[in-house]
């Protein structure tokens, strides 16, 4: 099933519940305490403390979602930055029992897809919030109606605040007095056909990292509020749901690769056919070219959004994305030739950015075709900002990268060079270190930055 048909199900099957369907936001929120909208809940914070949303109670869309904080886990199989959230919303109207109901039967009625491969998960409990029984028996009820005896750690699982409590902040401990948040309940989809790697732990289970498992679904129980002396309930209960689009496509056609469903494949087929290179198990190009197909859609999403690369906030995230993607391509294998812009190929590889990643926004456009997304806009435009900032990158890499391999250790003093020097970022000079099996003290390069700033400061008074 592809994207499209899966997008529109979903709009189909929550319409049918009441729900009115409302356009996604901008993936630049007007809340200034945050750089990126992250998630499917963020432009309805208002309505989840009490506002009443201008459609009603009960809402449904596909928000355009970027985590810069997942930038250096992508690469392996389920990893990306920019993905599109499901959403449907209950402001103080339904709650556990009709929220699971329905996700259930989506998921096994409406994609099809085995409930023997559906495993949940639910909050444990801690000193302040109970463990989520109800949840619990709902899921065993839903279960039951499909023949399946859901017991606990063997098809239901608890977890603790880190797993399966929603905030806007890292725990609950730090929620900021008046950040709402609750329990929540996830679904994941087991992916049988991939064996269990004991170096993730010696048992696994729906949050183990060894890519068995992909979470597909989250339902949100919205009804705490932070004050100063500890939690209270809100005065509505809400259902906030959000469901990764990539992820239930890669459930839906059992793809335990998510770059390899229609909503990358065709960028990836761009970059095997220019650069000449191969995807796939045991390939070394392989979590390159999921780098690079994962940070140009970004990159594209936030240029079409108002970013523009620069060293400050979003325009900073930006650039760290269009750089690393240079970096991605100049480390990949030099076997074999690559295409020019116009597509001669060339006798040797020219490591030319600037021609291969602006190209790749045509893909992108047209992947997303059946959305409104990319109906409007100068595509122009988005090619020459990328084009403009690699081909500003170009040099500066080069001589950076001959500069790292001069370098036979690496300490906070040549890494904070590195940045002052050639621009490189941290994460960048950490990560092209960590590819010659050493490691950067964040700490040392800070002291250094910070010793740098010390001595502009007092330059400034000489």
């Amino acid at each position: 099933m592809k994207s499209s048909k899966v997008r529109q199900k979903y709009f189909d099957f929550f319409t049918k519940k009441g729900h009115k369907l409302t356009p996604s936001s901008s993936i630049i929120p007007s809340d200034p305490t945050t750089l990126f909208t992250s998630a499917g809940m963020q432009p309805m914070i208002p309505y989840l403390l009490g506002e009443a949303h201008p459609q009603g109670k009960r809402i449904v869309n596909s928000q355009k979602c970027f985590r810069s904080q997942d930038i250096m886990e992508v690469g392996d199989n389920r990893h990306t930055t920019f993905f599109e959230m499901l959403g449907n919303w209950s402001f103080g109207d339904y709650f556990k029992k009709e929220q699971l109901g329905w996700v259930f039967e989506f998921l096994t009625k409406d994609l099809g897809l085995d409930p023997n491969k559906l495993y949940v998960t639910a909050f444990e409990g801690n000193g302040q919030i109970p463990k989520d029984r109800e949840t619990v028996e709902i899921w065993q009820e839903l279960f039951k109606t499909a023949g399946i005896e859901a017991k606990l750690n063997e098809r239901i699982f608890l977890y603790g605040a880190a797993k399966n409590w929603w905030t806007r902040a890292d725990s609950p401990e730090s929620m900021p007095e008046g950040e709402p948040g609750g329990p929540d309940s996830e679904v994941f989809y087991l992916f049988d056909q991939i064996t269990h790697d004991p170096k993730f732990g010696k048992k696994c289970h729906p949050n183990c990292d060894c890519g068995r498992f992909l979470e597909i679904a989250n339902s949100v129980f919205m009804q705490y509020q932070k004050k100063d002396k500890g939690f209270i309930e809100l005065p509505q209960k809400n259902v906030d749901f959000g469901g990764g689009l990539e992820r239930l496509v890669a459930a839906c056609q059992n793809q335990p690769d998510i770059f390899k469903i229609d909503l990358f494949w065709p960028i990836i087929e761009k970059l095997k056919e220019d650069l000449r290179v191969e995807y796939g198990d045991g390939q070394n190009s392989t979590a390159s070219l999921r780098v690079i197909a994962d940070h140009i859609k970004a990159a594209t999403f936030l240029i079409k959004d108002g970013v523009t690369p620069s060293n400050k906030m979003q325009g900073y995230v930006l650039r760290r994305l269009l750089r690393r993607c240079a970096v991605k391509i100049h480390a990949l294998p030099q076997g074999r030739p690559a295409r020019s812009a116009d597509g001669s190929l060339n006798d040797s590889r020219a490591w030319e950015a600037n021609d291969i990643l602006p190209k790749l926004v045509d893909p992108i456009i047209d992947i997303y075709q059946e959305t409104d997304y990319f109906q409007t806009g100068d595509w122009d435009q988005i090619r020459q900002t990328i084009a403009e900032e690699l081909i500003k990158f170009k040099q500066t890499l080069k001589r950076g990268l001959r500069q790292i391999k001069k370098i036979d250790k690496v300490t906070g003093k040549n890494a904070f060079d590195l940045y002052q020097s050639y621009g490189f970022p941290f994460e960048l000079i950490e990560e092209l270190f960590l590819e010659k099996g050493q490691k950067v003290s964040r700490e040392e390069f800070d002291k250094e930055f910070k010793k740098h700033q010390e001595l502009s400061h007092q330059g400034s008074f000489l």
